[in-house]
């Protein structure tokens, strides 16, 4: 079966790798001149994306966070919780003896019969299977009749020479439409971002001292939303998919348990299992967080003080029983408590 990937991403690649030693005759298309670059994400991921992949490209692990909102701050506690990663190599690691064409755009794409022909910068491909592992602005999604509501938000984020006052936790501050962080790389390197507001990201290095020309820069889109994972033989994957954490924007988890369940299905030959593998295991996941984003977005500073209060509370609960993967965990957690009704009942019409 000849299957056609269009993005050389975690999500993409891994799910190549996987259909490759299947047998499947997989052929990567990738814009730029190599994988992992430019980098795309904060790289900070759960010790479940480690068990499952490999500590390989680990730079550093994280032992919590202190969340700070306005003048209140807190710290969440967990041993090795997180851990942050070299994405070049990592994904680098995932491209092993794959066929990727580099310095190739795709420019259109066209149902032909069963398959799909590809118009590239680089001339025309054809494919039986197509997967569109393409990033937030999927030219696959857009061009093939996939039904999507999706919504970009920017995310900046600088490398920087920091050295925090402990190098195993992160900062995290309160910013909507999501927060800012500071995620120690080890060696006296941070990771310092922010989604949604440029100025936010100025105003914590201020806030925390942090000067000095950035090292690296990146400059991508958040999808956060949802979208039709099949069509026909056309598949969405990872941020094309906007297989992302509602709360925080995270999707490379996601993204590499999505290529296990897309590998699966096109090795039994049923492409809408994708579809349903999905769902039955991240959609209710998904919706949850979607519910959770519209509060968060719009709920008062006043209310927003208030829940923080309340997250800063239930803490130890947090440190205990919350899942890093499944924020609904947190979520649920939370709506224990009698003090957030009044603030859900101002804000009932955001959960529909």
């Amino acid at each position: 079966m000849k299957i056609v990937t269009v993005g050389a991403g975690p999500s993409g690649l891994y799910a190549s790798a996987l259909l490759e030693e299947s047998g499947h005759d997989v052929t990567v298309l990738e814009e730029h001149h190599t994988v992992g670059q430019p980098v795309q994400c904060a790289g900070l991921v759960g010790r479940k994306l480690v068990r499952m992949m490999g500590d390989e490209a680990v730079l550093n692990h994280i032992d919590g966070a202190h969340i700070h909102y306005e003048d209140s701050h807190f710290a969440l506690h967990r041993k090795n919780v997180a851990y942050v990663l070299d994405r070049a190599a990592f994904d680098t690691s995932l491209s092993r003896n794959l066929n990727i064409i580099y310095d190739t755009r795709v420019l259109r794409v066209s149902k032909d019969g069963t398959g799909y022909n590809l118009e590239t910068s680089n001339g025309t491909h054809k494919a039986e299977y197509l997967i569109g592992a393409d990033g937030p602005t999927s030219i696959v999604r857009s061009m093939l009749p996939f039904r999507s509501d999706i919504k970009l938000y920017p995310a900046y984020q600088e490398r920087l020479e920091f050295s925090p006052p402990d190098e195993h936790m992160a900062i995290v501050e309160v910013k909507r439409p999501f927060f800012s962080w500071i995620i120690p790389e080890g060696n006296g390197i941070c990771r310092v971002g922010t989604i949604g507001n440029r100025e936010a990201l100025g105003g914590l290095k201020r806030r925390f001292g942090i000067d000095g020309a950035a090292l690296s820069q990146l400059k991508a889109p958040i999808p956060i939303g949802r979208t039709d994972l099949v069509n026909d033989h056309a598949f969405l994957i990872g941020d094309a998919a906007a297989q992302t954490k509602p709360l925080t924007g995270g999707g490379l988890y996601y993204g590499l348990r999505a290529a296990r369940m897309l590998a699966d299905a096109i090795e039994r030959e049923e492409p809408d299992m994708y579809q349903s593998l999905w769902d039955k295991k991240y959609g209710k996941e998904i919706g949850l967080g979607l519910k959770a984003r519209r509060v968060y977005e719009a709920m008062s500073e006043k209310d927003l003080k208030r829940t923080f209060d309340i997250i800063s509370e239930k803490k130890e609960v947090l440190e205990r029983d919350a899942d890093y993967e499944r924020h609904s965990t947190a979520i649920k957690l939370l709506l224990s408590s009698p003090r957030l009704i009044p603030i859900l009942g101002k804000n009932i019409g955001n959960l529909f």
